[in-house]
């Protein structure tokens, strides 16, 4: 039986595409800045290109699901709004490039039309659920784990909570113990498992690859299959709670369970679970076809064999084979891939394709007999997707082509590579199938580089005062339930020697294997020293005047540069826009040192920084601390006289207008000015308090929860008010001018009870007049005024 699997979107998606729509106007027309702008749309799937005013956007697809139908209609918003190639992802998503950013709502329409989203796509977020590249077909396979997947995904997408996380949350699903989807390098990975019979699975977590990889810890031995759903959204709950989200470099779910352990973490994960089993949260499917595991499983690619002149996967399903397409480095035009969505209509019985992680695609459930005309129709095309290339055995990201964070052209080293190996005899399909290269054009891992059995990441290294483009070298990597091993670096080469290094590299696995070996054994028989040795000749750089290319990238004729690189917009949200404006309102603290200019910015931006949890996205200073004031003062949240810090922080802005020159009433322009020159001196005094304000607004960013919730008491009076019986004071305030008789009155108000009455002494002048008149203003009843 042949199953097509889908997911549903979110009910709310049509009115998010309509408040991003606003949004964007919004920003066009200049009324939105661009850092709030940056923290609305990254969650979206949407990135700023390298090249500036050029964007990228992430469309999803879970498991790497693309019916027929759906990438027909992809590659036609791909022909309307952009002709750059489409790209495939190492998580099984296609990004659209070079789109204009006044295009993108109508893009999230049509997507929405056709059962797409990018939603989720980028950012702070959970992003899209993968699987192994051949689940459903693989032969090795425990059970198909794409129907988990889809449940997970359709849970999650719809949760407010997903899209405010301390970082990116990222999960997979494996159907053996082979792990092709890289269930042990993931936040989340599942790992499909029998149990006295009965499916489920291995739940790991605290994954993950960048600058600081990690594999994954056990948490549970076995859940059953139905509790995949229960138990990503428990793991969400605690990532939530218990990431950092002030140290974007420290807030990965790993960077918790390492400063947790893994037992207290556990215990953390079975109390979630509970409560969430509580909750109720709608389990995942069964799963359907269960298999006795094979107990010597092995990448499927290493199964594949040639069928009618056709690289195919032989399906669990007789009669059915799978036939990757392999697309360079996961590039396609719209027109490729037109063509292989009617290819999966005439051909595959499920009408499907399946993105892969390897940045392939697969045409499933072909019927055997169906080979002759499927390899006459793929012969036609412009493409060439028949014949086998080195680079078919490679994947690379984006790097500095498109990436703002990229420092090398991984792309363009990859085909370099390719064309060294191409020409290199003994380069035969048996072989090149053992090839497993990853390429990162940064440490970021993007590329995947530390579990790829050959790993490559980009490095900007400096040899006499000039920048050169290089690759850290790792290998060794492992991959499989238990087994997964991250791979060791073995030495920096120059970009421009790479080829050369690759082609040694391979031929001396072609010549030294034993029959069959796979490299990562080859690595260990070796042993880490040889392999040191292998790459030392080339880490070498020429001086510029004999070779200039080596301080040169691949496909470049300008000297290496990291212009055009920036700040990555990769965890871009409301988390790091609030963390931006904490970071600028402690750095003004610090360089304040008595000049009220730094400390009233200090005031503003901590002001800012949370008020974009209210909706409130202006960046007019006064409207700035005023919404502070009534959002966060008068509601407890924010200790009652910080009022008095926000109020001299405004009159203090006042003194730097000018003064009306149409103004009639000299006395009252004498007094603005007096009482400005006294906020002035007061603003120069309140160091310590401006200081107990940014403290407090950052000890509220770490109470912030996924739904922009703060996890403490929130009152509707200030905090410090006192309970208990009405009282009656007096306040001896002769000698204090204003506005300081005032602050200090309206202080003391503040702590008393309800219903209380105080009694001030004040001098006659001005303070005896302006006093009532502003206490009235701020909603105090003056019950009489006398003169003593």
């Amino acid at each position: 039986m042949v199953t097509t699997y889908t997911y549903a979107l979110p009910d709310t998606l049509s009115a998010d595409i309509t408040a991003f729509e606003d949004e964007t106007r919004r920003f066009l027309e200049g009324e939105l800045t661009a850092d709030i702008y940056k923290a609305k749309r990254v969650p979206r799937g949407i990135y700023e290109q390298r090249r500036n005013n050029t964007y990228m956007m992430r469309v999803r697809l879970p498991g790497g699901v693309l019916p027929a139908s759906q990438a027909f209609d992809l590659a036609q918003i791909a022909r309307r709004y952009s002709q750059a190639p489409l790209h495939i992802t190492t998580r099984q998503d296609i990004q659209l490039h070079d789109l204009q950013i006044e295009d993108t709502p109508a893009v999230m329409r049509e997507l929405m039309a056709t059962g797409l989203t990018s939603k989720g796509g980028g950012g702070n977020t959970v992003r899209n659920v993968a699987t192994c590249p051949h689940a459903g077909v693989c032969p090795f396979e425990t059970f198909d784990v794409t129907p988990q997947a889809l449940a997970v995904t359709e849970h999650l997408i719809a949760l407010q909570g997903s899209y405010n996380l301390p970082r990116k949350f990222k999960i997979a699903f494996s159907g053996c113990g082979v792990d092709c989807g890289l269930a042990e390098v993931n936040d989340v990975g599942f790992l499909a498992k029998l149990q006295d019979g009965q499916p489920g699975f291995a739940l790991y977590a605290g994954g993950g690859m960048g600058a600081e990889s990690r594999v994954a810890d056990r948490l549970s031995d076995w859940i059953p299959a139905e509790q995949a759903t229960l138990a990503a959204e428990a793991l969400r709950r605690v990532f939530a709670r218990e990431g950092d989200s002030r140290n974007r470099k420290r807030a990965r779910l790993r960077f918790a369970v390492e400063r947790i352990g893994v037992s207290a973490f556990r215990d953390m994960f079975e109390q979630e679970r509970a409560q969430v089993m509580a909750a109720g949260v709608p389990p995942a499917p069964r799963a359907e076809t269960v298999r006795t595991p094979d107990e010597s499983p092995q990448p499927p690619t290493l199964a594949l064999v040639v069928k009618h002149g056709l690289r195919v996967l032989p399906q669990q399903q007789p009669g059915y084979v799978a036939v990757p397409i392999y697309p360079p480095l996961g590039l396609l035009d719209h027109e490729d891939l037109e063509a292989l969505a009617h290819m999966a209509e005439r051909f595959a019985a499920r009408q499907e394709l399946r993105t892969m992680a390897d940045q392939h695609l697969e045409l499933r459930f072909v019927r055997e007999e169906d080979l002759p005309a499927l390899h006459t129709a793929l012969e036609k095309c412009r493409r060439d997707w028949i014949t086998p290339r080195p680079v078919d055995n490679y994947l690379a990201c984006a790097g500095a082509a498109t990436c703002r964070l990229g420092l090398c052209l991984s792309r363009e080293a990859a085909t370099a590579c390719d064309g060294a190996l191409a020409a290199t005899d003994g380069m035969e399909w048996e072989l090149l199938k053992h090839l497993d290269v990853r390429i990162s054009g940064c440490p970021n891992a993007c590329g995947q580089h530390p579990v790829g059995t050959i790993g490559l990441s980009g490095v900007a290294d400096r040899v006499a005062g000039r920048l050169v483009p290089s690759y850290d070298v790792w290998l060794g990597a492992r991959r499989g339930a238990g087994r997964t091993r991250l791979g060791s670096s073995t030495g920096l080469v120059p970009a421009r020697a790479l080829p050369a290094f690759m082609k040694t590299l391979v031929t001396d696995f072609a010549g030294h294997r034993k029959p069959n070996e796979p490299f990562a054994d080859y690595y260990d028989r070796r042993g880490h020293d040889y392999f040191v040795s292998l790459t030392a000749p080339f880490t070498a750089v020429p001086a510029y005047a004999d070779q200039p290319a080596f301080y040169r990238d691949w496909g470049e004729e300008e000297d290496f540069s990291l212009a055009g690189r920036g700040p990555g917009e990769c965890g871009a949200g409301i988390f790091e826009l609030i963390a931006d404006d904490i970071t600028a309102a402690k750095r003004a603290l610090e360089e304040a040192d008595g000049e009220p200019e730094r400390l009233y910015d200090a005031i503003v931006a901590a002001a800012r920084a949370l008020l974009i949890t209210r909706g409130i996205e202006t960046h007019e200073p006064d409207a700035v601390l005023q919404a502070f004031q009534l959002h966060f003062i008068e509601t407890g949240l924010v200790f009652a006289d910080a009022w008095l810090v926000v109020e001299a922080a405004r009159a203090y802005r006042a003194l730097t207008g000018p003064v009306p020159a149409d103004r009639e009433d000299v006395q009252e322009v004498e007094d603005r000015l007096l009482r400005e020159a006294l906020a002035l001196r007061a603003l120069r005094h309140m160091r310590h308090d401006a200081g107990r304000l940014v403290d407090r607004v950052e000890f509220l960013f770490t109470k912030i929860d996924p739904e922009l919730r703060f996890q403490v008491p929130e009152a509707t009076t200030p905090s410090d008010r006192m309970d208990g019986p009405a009282v009656a004071e007096e306040m001896d305030l002769r000698g204090v001018g204003c506005p300081a008789n005032f602050i200090q009155a309206r202080l003391r108000l503040q702590s008393l009870p309800p219903g209380s009455t105080l009694t001030l002494l004040l001098d006659a002048g001005a303070p005896a007049t302006k006093v009532p008149v502003s206490m009235d203003r701020v909603g105090y009843n003056v019950l009489r005024t006398a003169a003593c």
